[in-house]
Parts: structure tokens; C-alpha cells; sequence
């Protein structure tokens, strides 16, 4: 089974082909460029490399947040559009779980925490059995109230996300040796990682009758802005009615 993953949840692009599981290529650009700009080059230039036509693909893998909403609906809206077109599959999966892959076989606990922005993380954490378990999250929480979670287990941690570049120092002093950070081309998302975990989900799902449809929803953990405000103003429009009555 040959498959494409794409992963726009950050301010990373990443792409992958995969064959069975098994990574072919992959595709990784983190520069000033919108994600629309880059996502159809990248993807040109991963096909040519690897020698593949988008006819050879057997199904599409796409992240679908948490992370950027504007990242989501591009990868999402580009996954969709590729998957109608070829009449393939589409696996839909979470940021979280996807790099999650990146604490594959290690001792710790990996924890991933994306930029959520107001002060607060996107957070779920994993352990390693045979494959990454989900053993707590996911959730949008405060790093004070992650670390102080993390303290209380008193056992070393994995730090992966993009969180993690801005989060070093803090992390440091309040988890001391109980944080284990990696390189930074370790800890961003991969295509790599997508690869793993859509093949995951390809073996889990793939009878269901939704993955045939396309259907993958976004995954925000978190409400946008603009959808705080809209509820904000449909309850006061409400509030402003029953006050006329």
C-alpha cells in the first residue's frame, strides 16, 4: 500500500510517501512561507524524487490539529480535494498522536505540547508499549499546571513540539533532570511521524465505511476566536431579546 501523509498543523510543512509502513521519502520546509505556497511544490518535487505518481496512491493520511486553524483547514481542504480526485481513502489523525512516534522505543514517558497560544499548551502524553499509548490528554492546560502534574509522577519526560523551543528554560527549572529535551529536528513535526501513525490508523479503520467517504473532521481541543466571539454575540442578541420581553 503506497501512501501520501501531510501535516500542516504547525508553522512546519511535512510530508511523507510511505510504502506499508515502511518511510520512502519526506519532505520538511520551516521558513517564513505560508503553507499554501509551499504544500503543492513540496509535494511535486517529493513525487518526482521518489519516482511516484499521485495514480500509484492507495490512500492519503492528513493531521487534523490540534495546532493552527488556518493550518488545519489547509491540509485538511488539500487532502480532501487530492482523495476526491483519485477516488482513495483518507486517514485522518491527530497532531498529538503523530508525534508521539518521535519517543518510539524510549524509557520515558513522551510528553507532546504544541504552541495553543493565551498562555496555554496543546497536551497529551504517551508511553512506548510495542507502540505509543495515549496515557493522558489530550488537552489545552497551562505549563504551570503541566509541570506541577509531571512533579507529582516524579518520573522523566520526553519533550516533543513545537512548544518545546520557547518552553527549554522553563521546563529546566521546574522539572529539573525529570525533563529530557531533544535536538530541535527531533522534537518539530516529521513526515516520518505521520507516516507511522497513518499506517496505524489504516489498519485500525480500514473498513470503515467514513474513511471511503473522506471523511476527516478538524480536531481544535479549543474553540478559534472567531467562534468565541460569534457565541459571545449570539448570547448577548439572546440576552438583548429576553430583556425586550
Amino acid at each position: 500500500m503506497k501512501y501520501l501523509t501531510i501535516d500542516t498543523t504547525t508553522k512546519v510543512t511535512a510530508l511523507s510517501l510511505a510504502q506499508d509502513g515502511n518511510l520512502v521519502g519526506e519532505g520538511f520546509l520551516h521558513t517564513g512561507k505560508t503553507h499554501s505556497e509551499r504544500l503543492i511544490p513540496m509535494l511535486d518535487q517529493l513525487l518526482n524524487a521518489a519516482a511516484w505518481q499521485l495514480e500509484e496512491l492507495d490512500f492519503i493520511g492528513v493531521v487534523r490539529g490540534p495546532g493552527s486553524f488556518t493550518g488545519i483547514r489547509i491540509g485538511i481542504a488539500t487532502a480532501q480535494g487530492l482523495a476526491q480526485v483519485l477516488n482513495i481513502p483518507l486517514i485522518g489523525m491527530t497532531s498529538l498522536d503523530a508525534l508521539a512516534w518521535a519517543g518510539w522505543g524510549r524509557p520515558e514517558n513522551t510528553a507532546v505540547i504544541l504552541d495553543a497560544r493565551k498562555g496555554e499548551w496543546y497536551y497529551a502524553c504517551y508511553r512506548y508499549e510495542q507502540t505509543m499509548v495515549c496515557i493522558d490528554g489530550p488537552m489545552a492546560i497551562r505549563p504551570e499546571e503541566l509541570t506541577s502534574k509531571l512533579k507529582g509522577n516524579k518520573e522523566q519526560v520526553f519533550f516533543v513540539g513545537d512548544a518545546v523551543k520557547g518552553a527549554k528554560q522553563y521546563l529546566k527549572e521546574n522539572l529539573g533532570l525529570q525533563a529530557v529535551i531533544p535536538p530541535e529536528y527531533h522534537y518539530l513535526p516529521r513526515g516520518a511521524y505521520a507516516a507511522c501513525e497513518a499506517w496505524k490508523q489504516w489498519l485500525k479503520a480500514k473498513d470503515n465505511p467514513d474513511i471511503a467517504a473522506g471523511t476527516v473532521l478538524p480536531f481544535y481541543i479549543r474553540l478559534s476566536e472567531a467562534e468565541v466571539n460569534y457565541r459571545k454575540k449570539l448570547s448577548k442578541m439572546k440576552h438583548d431579546k429576553e430583556k425586550e420581553k
